[in-house]
């Protein structure tokens, strides 16, 4: 892979009541190092943040795998990680994330979910609040972790 994030795709997962602010400072940085972003929800529509903005949701959880994008962040309050923490969707999209080598942007929310689905923090687990090492981390896959999530021949 090429060490750039030009052309891809990040997916950010997300639920009403988030700080707009951070949301912000994720997309912009994506966005600057030539990325799209894909806003991911529970529900296809729109999320309400804390400033009361709405932010356009682009997919579905059920409906838009992680395995569509080159890295995610999960960026969740606690309360909307122990919601999502009960749905097979959400389980699906970290452990799919996870086990393909994607780098994994998280806040505390997010650290909640993976906890939940069973998943070990490791070095392309990063805190979305270092979004500068996310993004460099997200121009790669984790190689490195290929061992812990498969036999290898």
């Amino acid at each position: 892979m090429k060490d750039t994030l030009e052309g891809r795709a990040v997916g950010i997962l997300i639920a009403d009541g988030l700080d707009a602010a951070s949301i912000e400072a994720v997309k912009q940085a994506v966005t600057e190092a030539g990325a799209k972003v894909k806003i991911i929800a529970a529900k296809i529509g729109e999320v309400k943040l804390d400033d009361g903005s709405l932010l356009k949701v682009d997919g579905q959880l059920a409906g838009t795998p992680s395995v569509l994008f080159d890295a995610v962040a999960i960026i969740l309050s606690d309360e909307a990680a122990a919601l999502l923490g009960k749905e097979a969707a959400a389980i699906d999209f970290v452990r799919d994330a996870f086990g393909h080598l994607k780098a994994i942007g998280v806040d505390q929310g997010g650290e909640a979910l993976l906890k939940t689905a069973a998943i070990e923090q490791d070095a392309g687990v990063i805190a979305i609040g270092n979004v500068d090492r996310f993004i460099a981390v997200a121009k790669t896959r984790q190689w490195e972790r290929e061992a812990s999530v498969r036999t290898l021949a």
